[in-house]
């Protein structure tokens, strides 16, 4: 979060374009994004909140794999060198590439 902070981006940048916020982690709370509860001191957490927990984190859990699979791909991995306008291009044909070798 300091980071984010730091940059001098607003968090809208991370956030999704349309009316749902974005997902983030504990270390985004406070920031907009939705985030798991944390456990209050001295206490357990409701049921509710559990449940809420479980349903962030498998939410999460989806995006971060999915995030993985593309790093696979070199040139997502490292960082681009090529000319920017052309990045857009490159993530769409490596993510068509990657449906296409799942079967897609």
């Amino acid at each position: 979060m300091s980071v984010l902070r730091s940059s001098g981006s607003s968090v809208s940048c991370v956030q999704d374009q349309g009316s749902r916020p974005g997902i983030g982690d504990l270390g985004y709370v406070g920031s907009g994004l939705l985030t798991p509860r944390r456990k209050p001191p001295r206490q357990e957490r409701s049921t509710g909140d559990k449940v809420a927990n479980r349903s962030i984190s498998t939410l999460r859990a989806a995006v971060e794999r999915a995030i993985a699979h593309l790093k696979d791909w070199k040139i997502l991995a490292t960082r681009y060198r090529g000319p920017l306008t052309r990045f857009a291009l490159v993530a769409k044909t490596v993510t068509a590439l990657a449906f296409y070798k799942k079967g897609w």
